[in-house]
């Protein structure tokens, strides 16, 4: 088992967190990574609304990270009819819903790198359950991940299917709870996956990028006004995730020096940077760690600036003059 500690300043930002998360969640005394397994299971059950796993009429828990995540997920507070079918062959799944349905985080840290293991010790011919109706970036990046593995083939199933198979091997989750962070070998794996799949180019002139999510619905900046004037004096300019394409984030991502955000999915793709430096925003009372442990593994240098308490939606300000202190140290 690797564990990671932290020096003093990162401790003090790791107690805030644990702080505010009333420390059931503390990684102020060290990360541990969890070692990866693979369990082969006989005439599992997997289950296409939710990608569990039953065997003997038990889920197991394993296969859907937690009990906390079990207990939320809503494909198991809400009555489903299942169509069931028999499936001959070795089969395997990363489907993580309704968690990564649509959403970036959750399918690059919680997803894709529980293929590693398995692609580099089954040598059978293998086939990866997917959703056909989940986003086109799942799709594409699941293919750049598999497409060098002759013997492994995507196979898709109905969200009112569930499957009896012959022979499933469950992998484990790499990433733990609120972490983005990754086994170095694993994510320079994924990195140069998803960089070569989609052509990513080196260009001479980085970019400096503020990650704005004044569209959304939760964790806005509510000064963010103030802060813009600023952050353009100093080369930033407002990217809008959502409005390009995941080729385009990642291209974007690869060619950027500077990242300032609010905490959000958006930040997924500094595992797509080459070299960053990273501020992110968080209100007092939800301060999270998925992209400080991210940027502790690739080995960026992160900040972090905590603004005042969140409101129902977590929307908050923060200090602007604390933005440009940062900036004039940049």
């Amino acid at each position: 088992m690797q564990v990671l500690f932290f020096n003093e300043e990162e401790r003090s930002f790791l107690e805030k967190s644990a702080a505010s998360f009333n420390y059931s969640l503390d990684y102020s005394l060290g990360y541990r990574q969890k070692e990866l397994y693979l369990v082969s299971l006989n005439k599992a059950v997997i289950l296409g609304n939710s990608g569990a796993v039953v065997q003997d009429v038990n889920i197991i828990v394993e296969s859907v990270f937690d009990v906390s995540r079990l207990a939320k997920s809503p494909a198991f507070k809400i009555p489903a009819l299942l169509l069931s079918s028999y499936k001959k062959g070795l089969y395997t799944s990363v489907l993580h819903l309704p968690w990564a349905e649509n959403n970036n985080y959750h399918w690059f840290f919680d997803c894709l790198p529980r293929l590693y293991y398995v692609l580099q010790t089954i040598d059978q011919p293998i086939n990866i359950i997917m959703r056909r109706d989940l986003p086109a970036y799942q799709h594409e990046t699941l293919q750049f991940i598999v497409q060098q593995h002759l013997t492994a083939k995507v196979v898709y199933i109905g969200k009112h299917e569930k499957w009896e198979i012959e022979q499933f091997i469950l992998p484990s989750f790499v990433s733990n709870s609120q972490s983005g962070y990754l086994p170095q070998h694993i994510s320079n794996w994924l990195r140069e996956k998803i960089w070569k799949g989609y052509n990513i180019e080196k260009t001479s002139q980085k970019k400096r990028i503020y990650i704005s999510r004044a569209k959304a619905r939760t964790r806005r900046v509510l000064n963010e006004n103030e802060l813009l004037p600023l952050l353009s004096n100093y080369g930033f300019e407002v990217i809008r995730a959502e409005e390009l394409t995941y080729q385009q984030q990642v291209q974007l991502f690869y060619n950027t020096e500077a990242v300032i955000a609010p905490h959000g999915a958006g930040l997924t793709n500094l595992l797509f940077a080459e070299k960053c430096n990273v501020l992110e925003f968080h209100p007092a009372n939800l301060i999270k760690t998925h992209y400080f442990l991210l940027c502790k593994e690739l080995g960026f240098n992160y900040n972090a600036i905590v603004g005042l308490a969140g409101d129902a939606s977590e929307n908050y300000s923060i200090n602007v003059q604390q933005v440009e202190e940062w900036l004039k140290r940049l």
